[in-house]
């Protein structure tokens, strides 16, 4: 925003004094932004009015005085430097238009203006005199626009591509890594200080990760590898152009890697817990045991109850569960599905307990 404050020749003034005034003013104007919002705050000793409709645009419906000689001076900055006077086009009571009174307490007069850029028409709210300031001796009066600012938020920074770093466990793409990072550090004793350093170090290791590794897929299960990645996007490419042997080929493909990397995966998440179990790592244990069931909701099933009845119920179902943990437990050898009666398992209990005839 360009805030200018400015003091034109009276009325009286000759015409010379008024042209270097209007010029000296209009070279100013040039020297802005075209985007900018400008604000000219001033006192041209001008009352302005559009009785013919000639100065649309620039004045508004609200006038209280007729156009004097220094009027078509301020209103012929329009044309080239599009602007408006704020005061004109809010209505208030003809007490809040006057901005300029004579010592006689009779003569008033609306001699001080508010002017803006007119493409920045839709940030006034509203513009008046307040005639309780108190200025000392001056015969003005305050003039108070209200402007209300558009700001625009600051736009985050874009995140880097995070890079593949999974094919870094590769040999062949950790030397190529390893070969591209080092050929981009050459200038780096060169630059000044370590600020601008680490910014070169941070952004040629970026770009260096993502033009060898790639960009990193989201989202990925853990069971998923790059073959698997591979034949789902060369799936992917035949079924675009409508290539349906390749893709059916492909397809079968894609169904073999899938069943062969979810069973090594089972495999070897099996190893790492049972070597956890082993060396009682229970930290090790139970981090093992909550990947494999991050994203799973453990569910309740229905059982019978004593009576065969199906139970749906959560608190039922537990209390049936409960009572056949707790035959387990008193019995190590009884092992009785829940939905089996109670009843049933008794008379095996008392069968066992009876010792054979002689």
């Amino acid at each position: 925003m360009t805030v200018i404050v400015c003091y034109a020749p009276t009325n009286d003034s000759d015409d010379t004094t008024k042209e270097e005034f209007y010029s000296a003013l209009t070279k100013f104007f040039m020297t802005l932004s075209p985007y900018d919002t400008t604000v000219l705050l001033d006192d041209f000793n001008t009352t302005v009015r559009d009785d013919m409709g000639v100065w649309r645009g620039t004045t508004g419906p609200v006038s209280s005085n007729p156009l004097n000689d220094n009027g078509p001076c301020l209103l012929e900055l329009h044309p080239s430097h599009d602007i408006l006077i704020a005061n004109t086009y809010f209505q208030h009571n003809n007490i809040h238009h006057y901005t300029w009174y004579s010592n006689d307490g009779c003569t008033k007069n609306t001699i001080g203006n508010v002017i803006i850029s007119e493409r920045r028409r839709s940030l006034l709210k509203n513009c008046r005199p307040y005639r309780s300031a108190e200025l000392g001796n001056a015969d003005h009066r305050l003039l108070c626009a209200e402007v209300q600012l558009h700001l625009q938020a600051k736009r985050p920074e874009r995140r880097p591509v995070a890079a593949d770093i999974v094919k870094i466990k590769e040999p062949d793409t950790r030397l190529k890594n390893s070969i591209e990072v080092s050929n981009r550090f050459e200038l780096l004793s060169a630059l000044s200080t370590s600020e601008v350093a680490w910014k070169y170090f941070k952004s040629q290791t970026s770009e260096a990760a993502q033009l060898l590794l790639g960009k990193r897929r989201f989202p990925k299960k853990s069971w998923l590898t790059n073959e698997m990645m591979q034949a789902i996007d060369k799936r992917q490419r035949a079924r675009l152009p409508g290539d349906m042997d390749t893709y059916r080929r492909l397809n079968g493909l894609q169904n073999k890697l899938i069943h062969r990397d979810q069973a090594h995966f089972v495999a070897r998440k099996a190893d790492e817990i049972e070597l956890a179990a082993k060396q009682k790592g229970m930290g090790s244990l139970f981090k093992y045991l909550r990947n494999l069931i991050e994203y799973k909701t453990p569910t309740l099933g229905a059982v019978l109850s004593r009576d065969g009845k199906l139970l749906t119920e959560e608190g039922f179902c537990l209390e049936q569960w409960r009572g056949y943990f707790c035959s387990l437990l008193h019995n190590a050898s009884l092992s009785v599905p829940p939905n089996v009666s109670l009843a049933q398992s008794s008379s095996q209990r008392n069968t066992a307990d009876v010792p054979p005839d002689d």
